[in-house]
């Protein structure tokens, strides 16, 4: 498993937050203010182009990031989390959550 230093699990973190909260947001606003917008998008030949790319590009990235073992979880939970947030918001979420065992106790057994 890749190791992150603590300037790139903090950038990625970053990121994360910012997809989440910043993109989403814009999301969310706009699909409340204007619902006609999202028909709009879907009718609109230019912007249907570039969703047609996210979605080819977020499976060709979940193909080559399970495959490049680079994710802590598994990659349906990067496509998941993708198409709940963004990917900006899934990429650092699968690729710094920990899994059990990542991490050793320092503990030795039977100590208090």
């Amino acid at each position: 498993m890749i190791e992150y230093s603590p300037r790139e699990r903090t950038a990625l973190i970053a990121l994360g937050g910012f997809g989440l909260v910043a993109l989403n947001s814009l999301f969310l606003y706009g699909l409340l203010v204007r619902p006609e917008s999202l028909v709009e998008a879907f009718t609109n030949p230019i912007s249907l182009v570039f969703i047609v790319e996210s979605f080819l590009l977020l499976g060709i990235f979940a193909y080559l990031m399970r495959k490049w073992g680079v994710l802590r979880l598994p990659w349906r939970w990067f496509v998941a989390l993708a198409l709940l947030g963004s990917m900006l918001f899934a990429l650092p979420v699968v690729l710094l959550w920990g899994r059990r065992g990542d991490f050793k106790n320092p503990r030795k057994p039977g100590a208090l």
